[in-house]
């Protein structure tokens, strides 16, 4: 297989960063004259946000080159969902127990009146006063309400993996919500801002909606250690989680699994076990069989929406990334 090389379009993508902050920060600051504890709160949380600057977030930008479009014209978008991001992280924080008031220099008080107005509200405001058609705007408007209440039933549903049962189709449900509706969201705006066919903006929502399960994929495998994973401790019932009691061989095996998941939320020593356990040779690899299919249907739903271009290729380049970065290492001790 020929190696493309995507540097041109990520240095471009790259070279946008500044001026999205400038342009976020700008966004907030229209606020300030009627709501300035709202516009300091927000522009805390946003210079404390360490995932502010992903590179895979910025979504928008080579799709609309995909489809043609300068490139440019997506800021509205990456603007309304970097605010909303930064909402969904300090929101994510606080019911962990892991939001850092000393680093925000917000209160948790404080941080989750102006986290809950980043999900809702802000962006709404945003996109509200862009130099945009009406009828655009008000389907803009439907994209984000429509993904914030399935992001909110997503997360729901993982706050409450202890007492569902486990499946891989409950687990897939809670991540296309959490994840994949916001970047769903995003991908299918950036096709409405292309005039897109109806079935186009269809086929990029799922298109993002399955990058964005595919992004939390590689989410969970980014902690330094079993010791400190915030799954384990907070016993999410991740992908990973559900591929493993889908594979059990009988009742006993699942109980184990059970114990071990229940045990880690307070336990160092069991949630390495549980770690373990999770990538013995038959789960991890099977596991991983799985990641690989997510990615070729991806590969294909994408050739399927635009032609052959730089931006495709760096969007395929994206999907390549992320797939081997969600990839679980087996145990071969």
């Amino acid at each position: 297989m020929a190696v493309i090389d995507v540097t041109r379009a990520y240095e471009a993508v790259q070279a946008k960063v500044e001026h999205i902050d400038n342009a976020v920060q700008a966004s907030i600051d229209s606020l300030r004259d009627l709501h300035p504890q709202l516009a300091d709160s927000v522009t805390k949380l946003l210079c404390s946000d360490s995932s502010r600057h992903s590179i895979f977030r910025l979504l928008p930008i080579p799709i609309l080159g995909a489809l043609g479009e300068e490139s440019d014209r997506a800021l509205p978008c990456v603007v309304a969902s970097r605010i909303w991001w930064t909402g969904a992280e300090v929101f994510d924080d606080l019911s962990d127990g892991q939001y850092d008031a000393t680093a925000t220099g917000l209160s948790a008080a404080r941080a989750g009146v102006a986290s809950a107005a980043c999900l809702s509200l802000v962006p709404l405001a945003v996109l509200d006063r862009a130099d945009l058609p009406p009828r655009l705007k008000s389907h803009w408007a439907h994209e984000f309400v429509d993904s914030s209440l399935r992001a909110a039933e997503g997360q729901l549903s993982d706050v409450s993996s202890l007492e569902d049962p486990i499946s891989w189709t409950r687990a897939m449900r809670s991540y296309a919500g959490k994840s994949g509706a916001p970047y769903g969201r995003d991908a299918a705006m950036t096709a409405l801002l292309a005039g897109a066919a109806d079935e186009s903006i269809y086929g990029w929502r799922v298109f993002g909606t399955m990058f964005g399960v595919m992004r939390q994929l590689a989410n969970d495998r980014a902690a330094d250690s079993a010791e400190t994973d915030e799954d384990l401790i907070n016993g999410t019932c991740t992908l990973l989680v559900a591929h493993a009691a889908d594979g059990v061989n009988g009742t006993a095996e699942l109980q184990t699994l059970s114990r071990l998941r229940t045990q880690a939320q307070s336990d160092a020593a069991a949630r390495v076990a549980l770690d373990k356990y999770l990538r013995r040779p038959n789960i991890a690899a099977t596991y991983n069989q799985r990641i690989r299919s997510i990615q070729q249907q991806l590969g294909e739903l994408l050739q399927s929406l635009a032609p052959p271009s730089d931006e495709i290729d760096f969007i395929r380049w994206m999907i390549d990334v992320t797939a081997r970065t969600a990839r679980v290492s087996e145990d071969v001790k």
